[in-house]
């Protein structure tokens, strides 16, 4: 079963940002380096800027996925996700999945609704979350994100080590400004990079049933 989970690998979802056409031809440009992580940005429409989160890490992509899966260990490496739960399995790769977070002070908390889909293309596991909010209604006490869309692409390399790469964008809604969140999308996406990283190890002997590799 797809992770109920899966959609919230958005993990910084108030601000990341997925490449449109309009923009997909700027340049990348480096914000933080540090602890095999690296976060690069690139200008967005509306003052917002897009997110990209690369690291090379020892993994299967069952681990990958198997991870993901594992809601009770959510707050342990998902940054601001406080809960999540599956609305519908569709196949057993795609879903439709309602997230909320916890947003820093002053932000009112968020919650989104993503469909998502895996598969792995030419030895190549990949991951597409978009946009789902007309799925469910939206929630009292919560700002509804909109317009998701990301992209995980884990490839595995002849040294032993898979890279991952990790794009999005979402519209956090509300009255946030722009270079609060924009600076909260960088940070956001260091911290649930370098704690992917620490809890990976821990599941690279556990076995998907719906992911060959």
């Amino acid at each position: 079963m797809i992770t109920r989970i899966v959609a919230i690998s958005l993990l910084f979802a108030q601000s990341l940002v997925w490449a449109q056409s309009e923009n997909s031809e700027l340049p990348w440009k480096l914000a933080k380096s540090e602890n095999g992580i690296r976060i690069h940005t690139r200008e967005h429409q509306g003052g917002l800027v897009e997110i990209r989160a690369q690291m090379f890490t020892p993994t299967t992509y069952q681990a990958f996925l198997v991870l993901l899966e594992d809601s009770d260990n959510l707050p342990n490496w998902l940054d601001k996700v406080s809960s999540s739960k599956v609305l519908k399995q569709l196949s057993t790769n795609e879903n439709i999945v309602y997230t909320q977070f916890s947003a820093p002070w002053p932000a009112r908390d968020r919650d989104m609704v993503t469909y998502s889909k895996y598969e792995i293309d030419n030895g190549t596991f990949k991951l597409e979350i978009k946009d789902a909010a007309d799925q469910y209604p939206e929630q009292t006490g919560y700002v509804r994100i909109k317009a998701v869309q990301a992209d995980w692409t884990l490839e595995k390399l002849t040294n032993g080590l898979t890279h991952i790469d990790y794009t999005a964008y979402a519209d956090p809604g509300g009255y946030l400004p722009d270079w609060l969140t924009n600076q909260l999308s960088v940070s956001s996406a260091f911290n649930t990079f370098e704690a992917l990283k620490t809890q990976l190890p821990n599941y690279q002997n556990s076995h998907h049933p719906n992911l060959n590799e």
